[in-house]
């Protein structure tokens, strides 16, 4: 070695343990592996994306089932981390499969199996050299970090142990340390800057007797000092190299070739979320229900230019054409640039990503021409005294308006429709059913229950939605003692307040949901997959056709002005916006007009809003 070269610092091992999506490299510990090598070229790092091995174990339909419910997936790892409680952990995954579920495999087959796919990955770690192991937890992640963390620590004493992610981002989440010894460090934000200031004082070849105080961000039990800020984290995204999924790939090529598969790349254009708009009461900001944000302080982008650079590089790596961006939602401003950036890489794409209700049509075309097939829109609910609730900053109007252009645009709507959110009412619920006539045309929502996260502002401010108190969630009870499930803070709450009042209100909402997956499914079986509300443009006329499940279609024509009104509603449009555009007409004949087109189902309103319900002609629309 020459005099000037840089002694070797060790080795990092960073872990992503079960149950994510098998189907895709985990992110975090791509964009960390890319950073710590870059910022430290002396250290060597690897990346177990160990949830895979666990995948290829179990078959990877089987993994996909349990990874589907969080509780079924903690109770695995959790028989394992307290085997003498295993029974509880059996009764919690039991109960997460309805009757409509396969059987669940046998319980106990099941831990065995996983013990020993576990037993194999802890049986290759090299101890000589390794420096610094560092799980990655998000959720359904809990249980096994902490099981693997425990086996390596019992092997090597010595090796500093840290843990960071979501899952731990919270305020509460330091009682970790408490609970479980063998955790040596705790990152509480974003993980890049804190893990490089950790790597540096532990792995220096020149530590310290004294070493000084722990990084921001990083907390422990067993080091002085503490952190002077809780978040550190990078002030700019394109300080950041493209992620390093590598090991993955590798990994993935060792399997046999009938047992490969084509994965999803992850891609991260942003942190945070751009939606901070306040409540009606001025006591918090975004939506009442999320807690997706812990880990960052603040909102930042990539610039455009970097995110279509990361696409190209990363697909042809990995030759790989599917995408998953794992933005909270797309940035407002930059989401049109980019995706113009991507369709002009002239690849044949398929790509994932989530989006707020009011992106722009035009923006949803330039997605389609990239690539984008499916899309998650955060809709949540059909009624507007409800969004207003959730601190949504959308109307009811604004959904159906993104559902129309995703039918339009051939893009799978994925999104869900949350019930029993607390405080909501009756009214709620009526604005919901009388929505759900007009939303019949498009793909069917997901109903999902409401779940308190922990520190969501609903979680912050119970009492402004109808909760009376909020604890530790009971089934914490079945995959820790007792003295752990009290200290630890999970990402899912507890609560009590009118459950039992929230499940009454909302049947109707269900069997109304199931009814829609049925119609849609058999309009789609009709029109072969077109939209089953749509129009045809005749220039001075259109032909507005419309479905119904086993029936005739059903042929409107506009003309004149009525297909003028009906063309310029193609977006929400309030009355006296259309009453200014067509002043050859009042108000009062323009509102008649467009009750008429309320009463056949080819136009909603609310509050004096008004939007065309048909889809344009596909074809036309996507040029």
């Amino acid at each position: 070695m020459s005099a000037t070269a840089t002694p070797p610092m060790g080795r990092v091992l960073l872990v992503s343990a079960p149950w994510p999506l098998f189907n895709r490299p985990s992110l975090p510990l791509g964009a960390l592996q890319a950073y710590l090598k870059n910022a430290l070229p002396s250290l060597a790092v690897d990346s177990s994306h160990f949830f895979l091995e666990v995948a290829h174990a179990l078959g990877f339909e089987r993994y996909h089932r349990i990874s589907r419910r969080v509780w079924r997936a903690e109770a695995v790892f959790s028989a394992l981390l307290y085997p003498q409680r295993a029974q509880l952990a059996e009764s919690l995954y039991a109960g997460t499969f309805k009757k409509s579920d396969p059987a669940p495999a046998d319980f106990s087959e099941l831990v065995k199996q996983v013990e020993s796919v576990s037993n194999r990955w802890l049986d290759r770690i090299d101890g000589a050299g390794l420096g610094l192991v560092g799980f990655s937890v998000s959720f359904c992640q809990v249980t096994a970090s902490l099981y693997l963390a425990s086996r390596i620590k019992a092997a090597f004493p010595s090796l500093p142990v840290v843990v960071g992610g979501s899952s731990f981002s919270g305020e509460r989440s330091l009682g970790l340390l408490n609970a479980f010894p063998q955790i040596d460090y705790l990152v509480a934000g974003e993980g890049e800057l804190a893990l490089e200031a950790l790597a540096r004082q532990l792995l220096s070849p020149a530590r310290e007797a004294d070493p000084p105080a722990l990084p921001d961000g990083v907390f422990s039990l067993n080091h002085p000092g503490g952190p002077k800020r809780r978040f550190s984290q990078l002030r700019r995204l394109d300080a950041l190299p493209i992620p390093d999924y590598d090991d993955y790939f590798r990994l993935l090529k060792g399997f046999s070739p009938s047992r490969r598969f084509f994965p999803t790349l992850p891609i991260e254009a942003s942190r945070g979320c751009w939606w901070r708009g306040r409540d009606s009461g001025a006591v918090f900001n975004g939506c009442a229900f999320c807690n997706l944000n812990l880990q960052w302080n603040g909102y930042r982008i990539k610039p455009v230019h970097r995110v279509v650079r990361e696409v190209e590089h990363l697909v042809q790596r990995h030759e790989a054409i599917s995408l998953a961006f794992a933005d909270n939602t797309l940035p407002e401003k930059q989401a049109a640039r980019i995706f113009d950036g991507i369709g002009n890489l002239n690849l044949d794409l398929s790509i994932f990503a989530e989006l707020r209700a009011k992106t722009p049509p035009s923006t949803l075309r330039k997605m389609k021409r990239a690539g984008v097939d499916t899309v998650q829109v955060g809709i949540e609910a059909l009624s507007s005294r409800l969004l207003k609730k959730m601190n949504k900053g959308t109307r009811a109007i604004d959904n159906l308006c993104l559902m129309k252009y995703c039918e339009a645009a051939g893009i799978v709507n994925a999104g869900n429709l949350m019930l029993h959110f607390p405080s909501s009412d009756a009214d709620d619920v009526a604005q919901t059913l009388e929505c759900l006539k007009f939303a019949r045309w498009y793909r069917p929502l997901k109903t999902v229950s409401f779940w308190l996260g922990l520190d969501s502002p609903v979680y912050r401010f119970p009492e402004r939605f109808g909760i009376r108190s909020v604890f530790n969630h009971p089934n914490l009870k079945k995959l820790f003692p007792g003295s752990v499930a009290n200290g630890l803070c999970f990402m899912i709450q507890g609560y009590r307040g009118d459950r039992q009042r929230q499940r009454k209100l909302w049947r109707q909402v269900q069997r109304e949901v199931r009814q829609w997956h049925r119609a849609y499914e058999a309009m789609q079986r009709q029109t072969n997959g077109r939209p089953a509300l749509a129009y045809r443009d005749g220039g001075r006329f259109i032909v507005i056709d419309q479905q119904f499940p086993q029936a005739p279609v059903t042929r409107h024509r506009l003309a004149g002005t009525s297909a003028d009104i009906y063309r310029y509603c193609a977006t929400p449009r309030s009355l006296e916006q259309i009453a200014q555009r067509f002043t050859a007409f009042s108000s009062r004949q323009i509102r008649s007009f467009l009750q008429s087109m309320v009463a056949k189902r080819l136009t909603f309103t609310e509050s004096d809003w008004y939007f065309s319900l048909a889809a344009p002609n596909a074809w036309r629309w996507n040029r």
